[in-house]
């Protein structure tokens, strides 16, 4: 999802368009000269508001300038959630914390290459996490999917929904494993 948004903003760039702000659903562009300006997307969702507001603060004292984009579409106010893999000061995400700044946008001027804001091996650690977290929800659910009716927990039709989650769960496994693939490759 990430490299998607920063193609589709890349796309925008080549054909004379810099991103000028960001809304709940919007995305406002202001004219440029064609390919002037590259963007990169960060997941910051797990950070805390003041890890994720320095994080922003450092790449602008790099020249960069930063947007906070959300992930999910939260209409309400005063709603809250848990995230057990966020860092102290985000495992409760609300709108007072990280909520709706899960995505950092980061633009520079157009230089040769991709826009990069980490390291091959960084990048290949971080999938390596997303991997083990998505692969071990994945087990989890077709064991259970699998365990359930034998248990006598739920019929064989029922344990279904167990197993079609644990196809959902497959599903970023692969996205994973295919982008380290390519990494490697490009090494």
């Amino acid at each position: 999802m990430l490299r998607a948004q920063a193609r589709w903003l890349n796309k925008m760039a080549s054909r004379g368009w810099r991103l000028a702000n960001t809304g709940k659903l919007d995305y406002y562009f202001t004219p440029c000269e064609p390919g002037e300006y590259q963007y990169a997307v960060d997941y910051t969702g797990n950070m805390s508001r003041a890890h994720g507001d320095d994080y922003a603060a450092f790449l602008a004292g790099c020249g960069y300038r930063t947007w906070f984009k959300n992930v999910n579409l939260q209409w309400s106010y005063g709603k809250a959630r848990w995230n057990p893999y966020g860092e102290p000061g985000a495992r409760i995400s609300s709108d007072r914390t990280n909520l709706d700044r899960e995505l950092l946008i980061v633009e520079r001027r157009a230089e040769p290459g991709e826009f990069r804001l980490y390291t091959v091996e960084e990048e290949l650690e971080a999938l390596r996490v997303m991997l083990r977290r998505c692969l071990c929800a994945s087990l989890i659910f077709a064991a259970l999917g699998a365990l359930a009716p034998a248990l006598g927990v739920c019929t064989p039709l029922q344990s279904l929904a167990l197993w079609a989650f644990a196809a959902i769960f497959a599903v970023p496994c692969a996205a994973c494993g295919l982008r380290m693939a390519e990494l490697r490759r490009g090494r």
